[in-house]
């Protein structure tokens, strides 16, 4: 089967087609997207190492909005990128993660408590949504950040080609104007660089980006984790031994990472391996069959928690562009584990693997579109 990931049945099948890709070329021409697919670890992991030579500046996605090129955090290179970051990072501040952290897992704990079936699909949902704009301190009311965060995300025509809706992208443009709106009055960390940007940096577009793709990657890191637990017969090792938490959590985003690929433009020529790629190509990186390498990994297919490889995964991508919410997000992960452990006790899955649909999101998420449901038993 060849790279196509806005199709469902290769979405549904694309562990085994990484693994014939990384059995043939190092680098796979795709014609239909006009890129070479990089699918080994070491490779990938070369490319993210290496941001002078495959630029982030020509954008981040398979089917690129010219307007956002350069202009947030994923679609742009130093010294642009450090600039964005150092905005960014205001809203990491140790008394804003642990107020965060605090309220997480009170949202967790009221939406998994006391329920015979549970549907994962929209707490998870919900819950990424809110940490993003809490995360972000959004300017936007409840209503609207929904809108932005669930509806814009799943439905903008650059988020899927396979649910397109006439009506977001005019519902992206109001929303966009009234952040701009708002954030020159508004509380928040991002205010003051709204009102005095000596940099003139486009700030409002640089809040859209994590606001579009922090929901869908966080809801669909915790979405993965529970599948695999049930779907793995591992959820006994974990309620047996509450210590584990933290390398479940790792396992999960090695085996099925949230985010599936990014782009690169190659900015000179160079040769990877036996390819020769000139100035100009475009290149999709393949974190999640990075992460199922065998040249990296021991039992790449298996889900075990206490793995001892010492390989990192990439599922938050690695160097200067790595996932600048890494740390927040995976103490987000890992409270919602523990508050599911606590809460759910012994429950069954009735969602089964068969029924799942996948979809690729704006940003590279793989994101499911199907209901997980758990009942106790």
């Amino acid at each position: 089967m060849s790279y196509d990931p806005h199709s469902n049945e290769w979405l549904l099948n694309r562990f085994e087609t990484y693994k014939d890709l990384r059995s043939r070329d190092r680098a796979y021409w795709c014609e239909k997207y006009g890129v070479y697919v990089i699918t080994r670890y070491e490779d990938v992991f070369y490319v993210l190492n290496n941001p002078k030579i495959f630029s982030s500046a020509g954008g981040n996605l398979l089917i690129e909005n010219g307007e956002r090129i350069g202009k947030t955090l994923g679609a742009s290179d130093n010294p642009v990128h450090a600039d964005y970051k150092s905005i960014v990072l205001q809203a990491y501040a140790k008394e804003n993660m642990a107020r965060v952290s605090k309220v997480f897992t009170e949202k967790a704990t009221q939406l998994l408590s006391n329920k015979t079936e549970i549907n994962i699909s929209e707490v998870t949902e919900e819950l990424g949504a809110w940490l993003s704009t809490e995360l972000l301190n959004s300017p936007l009311d409840k209503e609207e950040a929904n809108k932005l965060t669930l509806h814009t995300h799943k439905h903008h025509p650059l988020a899927s080609l396979e649910y397109p809706d006439p009506h977001a992208d005019f519902e992206f443009t109001k929303l966009f104007a009234r952040i701009k709106s708002k954030m020159k009055s508004g509380p928040g960390v991002y205010t003051e660089y709204v009102n005095n940007n000596p940099k003139g940096l486009d700030v409002p577009a640089l809040i859209v980006g994590p606001m579009m793709t922090g929901p869908g990657s966080t809801a669909g890191a915790l979405q993965y984790l529970t599948l695999d637990l049930f779907y793995e017969n591992k959820l006994d090792e974990v309620l047996n031994d509450h210590s584990l938490i933290p390398q479940a959590v790792n396992e999960s985003l090695r085996f099925r990472a949230a985010v599936g690929r990014f782009t690169r433009t190659v900015t000179e020529n160079v040769i990877l391996h036996d390819t020769f790629l000139k100035a100009g190509d475009r290149i999709a990186i393949c974190l999640e069959s990075a992460n199922r390498d065998a040249d990296a990994w021991y039992n790449p297919d298996e889900f075990l928690i206490q793995r001892t490889d010492k390989t990192k995964h990439l599922s938050w991508g690695h160097g200067t562009h790595a996932c600048i919410a890494l740390a927040i997000s995976k103490e987000m992960i890992r409270i919602y584990l523990k508050v599911l452990l606590e809460q759910v006790g012994k429950y069954e899955i009735l969602t089964k693997p068969e029924d799942l649909k996948y979809v690729l999101m704006f940003g590279g998420n793989i994101s499911i579109m199907s209901n997980i449901i758990l009942r106790k038993l």
